[in-house]
């Protein structure tokens, strides 16, 4: 008798302890948890080249939590001649890579690889040419990229190569960490760790035409100047001058008067307006938080419409 009346003891004394230890278990570790893997790094690489064209490179270092066989991304902008190579736990190969149109101009990138099972380590390097990054705006060239994220991650990297024969101007927004000369040409660099859930991150970068001379000292001083006295954070708006707020209320009486129409998809804002995709979201950002406008999500993508009073 006296063994049975110990055992009713013992599985108790063991759930106690089963539960205390998921209590106790670090907040990162039950999180990590909702999602597929877990987000090490993730960095960014774009060089301009001729043509309006812009070489983009993805690579991410990320950790499954349940076995992984393939990794998904999105993309607003065309995709030319995607290659794809990934490392698994330090053993490099080529991946199957596929690309197709869900939402408006949305493109899904799909990397597949042999099934890894969790705890596994994946370095994934995407590679691909695209347009639209780069546009013709008052004169003069911009770049400008957005890129949210829906989950954490441990390190943000992003990088530009601007080639010899082009100089900065502003806006450069947000304020790099670092501006490096390299030869003629101009390496600027953003840099974020912990980056949270819903985290948005807009680029847009001033470039004069092409030029002939050699890269100006004084164009690359005034750059570093721009960049990290002129800049903001990530996800911000860029202050200007007096002028250019009355400009930016004029583009909102555009968008205004566009939505009387009914309601549009933020791409289809961007074709009609002529701007850049990083200015209208960063404007109907701002319209937004003004209460002028609602977005509601749909997909990968947002519906835009006139706030209901």
């Amino acid at each position: 008798m006296s063994t049975v009346k110990n055992k009713k003891p013992s599985r108790r004394k063991s759930a106690l302890i089963a539960m205390l230890f998921f209590l106790l278990l670090p907040s990162k570790f039950v999180v990590s948890q909702e999602y597929e893997y877990n987000l090490d790094s993730y960095s960014l690489y774009f060089d301009i080249l001729e043509d309006y064209k812009v070489k983009e490179t993805i690579e991410v270092v990320l950790f499954p939590n349940v076995p992984l066989s393939y990794y998904t991304f999105y993309s607003e902008y065309p995709i030319e001649n995607p290659e794809a190579i990934i490392e698994i736990n330090g053993k490099t190969q080529i991946a199957n890579i596929s690309v197709s149109k869900i939402v408006g101009d949305i493109n899904a990138v799909y990397i597949e690889f042999p099934e890894v099972s969790p705890g596994s380590r994946l370095k994934i390097r995407i590679s691909f040419y695209s347009e639209g990054m780069l546009q013709e705006v008052s004169g003069k060239k911009q770049f400008s990229y957005y890129v949210k994220f829906n989950q954490p991650v441990g390190y943000f990297y992003a990088r530009l190569y601007v080639p010899k024969g082009y100089a900065i101007l502003s806006p450069v927004v947000p304020s790099p960490d670092k501006v490096e000369s390299t030869g003629n040409a101009l390496i600027l660099e953003w840099k974020k760790t912990d980056v949270r859930p819903e985290e948005e991150f807009y680029f847009i970068v001033g470039f004069s035409g092409e030029v002939t001379n050699q890269f100006p000292l004084a164009m690359f001083l005034a750059t570093i100047f721009i960049a990290f006295l002129g800049g903001f954070f990530a996800g911000t708006i860029y202050k200007r001058k007096e002028k250019t707020l009355i400009d930016l209320r004029s583009d909102e009486e555009k968008v205004l008067e566009l939505l009387k129409e009914g309601p549009l998809y933020q791409s289809d804002l961007v074709k009609r307006l002529g701007f850049s995709k990083a200015k209208v979201s960063l404007l109907l950002r701002d319209m937004e938080e003004k209460g002028l406008i609602e977005r509601v999500k749909e997909g990968r993508t947002y519906l835009v419409r006139l706030k209901e009073s």
